[in-house]
């Protein structure tokens, strides 16, 4: 009986160390994560591009990019830019390509922070109502890679200083102060103020994008209370331009500290009064709105006086 046992016994253990035997002959195959193998060679990060809406407008939205040297994220940018152009999969859903089909960037070149791009004659050939709308998605789109400030814009050799269809006289050096979705309410020539603000709105799948406003309008004040008193008016709704900011939000003070800008706000800044938050639209509207009017770096938000 215990011969049969113990027979038994070192049979199992004998079969045991066969087994850990094959489990070192043959090692697990190792295995690698996306972080250990992949993400090595391939770093995709995001880029602002202005892109045209449903409505018209050209608007402030991002594609995936994967170039990493500013020439390279230069062409690539103008290449989404273009209709039918080779990364017309990058474009989101809601938005389009506006330069015209088959425009070619011919060559560019950067010197300091003015970078000159040189066209086929393609970029031409587009109708009327649409020539600012590519001098201004070119522009904004430029003017967001780093390090670009000013934009010098040729058609084959030829610096452009005049768009053939309308007839508006361009400067030698574009930059942000062309404007953007131009939008006119003056009623005379004195006390013209030029703002851009940014308003929001929705994509068919309810993700929030960004629409840059060049305003003209007759106002003593300083741009800062006109971006506010715009961006809780009523009347933007109307226009497929909206805000989210509460009508009832005020502007108590503001002040300029070097290179950043300290708002204060009564307490409607918050969506509500149980969960004092802001919303995510209403901090961009406005911070957008300012760093294209003023140069600063850093917004700091405050509700009576205490910071957020």
């Amino acid at each position: 009986m215990i011969k049969r046992f113990s027979i038994k016994q070192i049979g199992k253990y004998t079969i045991l160390l066969l087994v850990v035997f094959l489990f070192c002959l043959f090692p697990e195959k190792e295995s690698y994560t996306l972080d250990k193998k992949v993400n090595k060679e391939i770093s995709i990060n995001y880029h602002d591009i202005f892109l045209i809406d449903k409505n018209g407008y050209i608007s402030k939205t991002n594609i995936q990019i994967s170039k990493k040297k500013k020439g390279d994220i230069i062409d690539e940018l103008i290449e989404t830019l273009t209709i039918n152009g080779k990364y017309q999969d990058k474009i989101p859903n809601g938005f389009n390509a506006i330069l015209p089909v088959d425009t070619k960037l011919l060559d560019k070149q950067i010197d300091d922070n003015i970078l000159t791009l040189n066209f086929s004659k393609e970029l031409l050939e587009t109708k009327k109502e649409l020539e600012e709308k590519v001098i201004e998605s070119i522009i904004y789109t430029m003017t967001s890679v780093e390090g670009i400030d000013y934009i010098k814009i040729k058609i084959e050799g030829n610096l452009l200083t005049k768009l053939p269809k309308s007839g508006k006289l361009l400067d030698e050096t574009l930059d942000r102060n062309f404007g953007i979705n131009k939008m006119y309410n003056i009623d005379k020539i004195k006390n013209v103020k030029k703002v851009i603000i940014y308003y929001s709105n929705k994509t068919n799948e309810d993700n929030t994008y960004y629409i840059p406003v060049t305003k003209y309008i007759n106002s003593d004040e300083d741009k800062i209370k006109i971006i506010i008193d715009e961006l809780t008016s009523k009347i933007s709704y109307e226009s497929n331009l909206m805000s989210y900011l509460n009508y009832n939000a005020k502007l108590l003070d503001y002040s300029f500290n070097e290179d950043e800008l300290d708002l204060n706000f009564n307490e409607y800044l918050f969506d509500s009064e149980d969960n004092k938050k802001v919303l995510e639209e209403v901090i961009y509207s406005i911070s957008y709105s300012i760093m294209d009017n003023y140069e600063v770096s850093k917004i700091n938000f405050y509700v009576n006086n205490e910071e957020i």
